[in-house]
């Protein structure tokens, strides 16, 4: 395998398939970037109104609630539209980016194969596979990395450093546990999308077909840290945009009287700023699928050799 021509190849194709970017990369990624900078923005509020960082017993969680509440009882008229939005925002949340992913995979996989396949073809055939995915992915959810984080950290706020470093053993084996699955379950999307097999029947190809090609290990090794950087670009982006919100309105706000003004302001940079990160984290997201379609096709294509097998010379190349 040239690691070299298929990371030219995969950014090529990503490069010259602009609809693919923006259907199966950067509208999904709307949505996950707005969750993410969600997370984050309660995750630094909830730390710093910790007794980590105040000398107060706050809890942003009650804070919330409280602001919430006091809202619906404002504005009572408006609670049932954004009761609506917010039930469509989750809905979309919960399953585009799943069936984007699919629908990716099929389009990307077709075209690799010869096959013109476009937005369309993916998006029918990505259907198909599109329930088992998401079964998939909501088996794996809770061993993902960033989900143990998030345990981490609420642990550390509500249960204290002590719980904390009693408790780290744990998480640390969780964390190598994750790094395991996520490596020996490269694949199972790709048999789910591609080849139509079932759950558990993926996961356990996936892990037979990355033991059976260990001379690919250092491939695999660079595709993580591919991914490792798409992780830390989206971390940086989600970091940076609630930061650039709070300096720009808390800039704007000691300046002008108008307090509503500098809101205003505030959200329109908020917005700019969540719509570029959408788009960067949507090429670096298909640029993942296009790498990792590619490899999946050459190395299931690849005929293993049985121990049952006879070995015959080709007397043709030898003469």
């Amino acid at each position: 395998m040239d690691y070299k021509k298929l990371i030219a190849e995969s950014w090529a194709y990503t490069q010259n398939n602009k609809s693919l970017i923006i259907w199966y990369g950067f509208l999904p990624a709307i949505f996950t970037t707005t969750v993410g900078v969600g997370i984050m923005i309660y995750q630094f509020f909830s730390f710093k109104m910790s007794y980590l960082f105040s000398e107060g017993d706050h809890s942003f969680f009650n804070e919330v609630m409280s602001f919430i509440l006091e809202f619906v009882r404002d504005n009572f008229s408006l609670t049932l539209p954004l009761i609506v939005v917010a039930a469509v925002f989750a809905t979309f949340y919960f399953l585009f980016p799943t069936l984007a992913r699919a629908a990716a995979i099929q389009m990307i996989a077709r075209n690799r194969n010869g096959q013109e396949a476009g937005i369309g073809t993916g998006f029918k055939f990505g259907v198909t596979s599109f329930l088992k995915l998401l079964e998939y992915h909501m088996l794996i959810k809770s061993f993902a990395f960033f989900s143990i984080l998030v345990e981490m950290s609420f642990v550390l706020r509500n249960l204290g450093p002590v719980i904390f470093q009693l408790l780290l053993p744990v998480f640390l084996l969780f964390l190598i546990i994750s790094f395991m699955l996520t490596l020996l379950f490269t694949y199972s999307d790709f048999f789910i999308v591609i080849d139509d097999d079932s759950v558990f029947e993926s996961m356990k190809k996936s892990g037979k077909l990355v033991l059976m090609n260990w001379k690919h290990t250092f491939l695999v090794s660079f595709l993580m840290i591919i991914i490792g950087i798409r992780i830390f670009i989206q971390a940086i982006l989600v970091f940076l945009i609630p930061i650039m919100i709070i300096l720009i309105t808390g800039y704007i706000a000691t300046f002008v009287l108008a307090k509503a003004i500098a809101i205003i302001v505030g959200a329109i940079f908020g917005i700019v700023a969540l719509i570029l990160a959408a788009y960067l984290n949507g090429i670096v997201d298909v640029f993942s699928y296009v790498v990792w379609t590619f490899t999946f096709l050459e190395l299931s294509n690849e005929q293993q050799t049985s121990a049952r097998d006879v070995f015959v010379e080709d007397l043709s190349n030898s003469s």
